[in-house]
């Protein structure tokens, strides 16, 4: 059970092909992107996931919750279970269920809402919520997740040594460097002679991508280019800021077809990643490894003492800043302009660590 499956969740469905003569993934909205479905994986259609306002989200995760639980009741009461937890409750259904069942933990709850301030940390909601991650953790043949910061946030409710971490991945055959010259975006939108920021993806509350409009203001290199690519809360703050600020170095697209994901991703020169700080220790956004397929730097928008920073640092495959050091961030930029040899360098690596996480990690899920 995935609320939002996409290529990942399928490269785990494929994982477990050989294990099992029937397989069904109950999802709300499969996104393949260049992968086929297996023909011989069931669909069981669930409530899509709808994050337009707090009430609607709440309400797409309880209506998956419950159908995914009166399916596994009704027609699967023996089947072995991959709950992943999106929606959050699905990791609830072993409460009302005998099968056997792994869990893939991607945000842990209720510590995410508590760390955005949607609940109480000392509520009795969140109180019973930590209870139940203990019941149902202790019962799980497997439990995963996708990084170390998110391991520590789990060790409050089972044994660190029953926790794998499997980190996300990308897909080096569906992303990779494309030449300016030959990339139909870029193309289309007239940028073949600049030196692209992107920054594609949410734009939600937690992002602090405002930041990229102040850089545009203080740019002085006409070459330089910011394209904010993606949807949210904060679309029409930006489209105000933008066009309040009468630069012509930035632009603001909306969401893109799946199908031009790798031109839009391929645009970049440098890629940005925003994560905030109430998410720290929370994740690693897949998008930041899907920017290393093309061979992007990355620079990011997020605590030093993140996964995220922890990666990048690592690798060596870019550099993190607070959300307010606009000056640090437009002096990384400016130094790649003008450094082609740290430019390529940067690349390479990136490049390089996309290929640390490929496919093959679904295996890590069946051993």
């Amino acid at each position: 059970m995935n609320q939002s499956s996409g290529y990942l969740m399928l490269d785990i469905m494929d994982a477990f092909g050989p294990m099992y003569d029937e397989r069904a993934l109950m999802a709300g909205f499969i996104n393949p992107r260049n992968k086929k479905v297996d023909e011989s994986i069931k669909i069981i259609k669930l409530a899509a996931y709808n994050r337009s306002s707090s009430i609607k989200r709440l309400l797409s995760w309880s209506l998956a919750f419950i159908k995914a639980l009166w399916f596994i009741k009704t027609k699967y009461p023996k089947a072995d279970l991959f709950l992943v937890s999106n929606p959050p409750f699905a990791l609830f259904i072993p409460l009302f269920c005998n099968n056997p069942f792994r869990v893939l933990v991607y945000d842990v709850y209720p510590d995410a809402m508590v760390s955005y301030k949607l609940l109480k940390q000392d509520s009795w909601l969140a109180g019973w919520w930590r209870n139940t991650n203990k019941k149902v953790f202790a019962k799980a043949t497997g439990i995963y997740t996708i990084g170390n910061g998110m391991k520590q946030l789990l060790a409050a409710y089972v044994e660190p040594s029953k926790i794998k971490v499997v980190p996300v991945w990308t897909d080096n055959e569906f992303l990779k460097p494309l030449p300016k010259a030959t990339n139909p975006f870029i193309i289309q939108q007239q940028l073949e002679n600049k030196f692209i920021v992107l920054y594609s993806g949410n734009l939600g509350k937690t992002q602090e991508v405002e930041v990229l409009v102040e850089l545009a203001a203080k740019a002085s290199d006409t070459s330089l280019f910011f394209l904010i690519i993606g949807g949210g809360n904060k679309f029409q703050l930006l489209s105000d800021k933008i066009q309040e600020s009468g630069l012509n170095n930035i632009r603001l697209l909306p969401w893109q077809e799946t199908d031009q994901l790798p031109y839009t991703l391929s645009a970049a020169d440098i890629a940005v990643v925003s994560l905030g700080k109430e998410a720290s220790l929370l994740s690693v956004p897949s998008k930041t490894f899907n920017y290393l397929s093309v061979g992007a730097p990355l620079l990011c928008i997020a605590s030093p003492h993140s996964e995220l920073a922890t990666l990048v640092k690592e690798y060596g495959i870019g550099e993190c800043f607070h959300s307010n050091e606009a000056d640090r961030m437009l002096d990384f930029i400016t130094h790649l302009t003008n450094d082609q040899n740290q430019m390529e360098a940067f690349r390479q690596r990136s490049l390089a660590t996309s290929k640390l996480f490929s496919p093959a990690n679904a295996i890590e899920f069946i051993i």
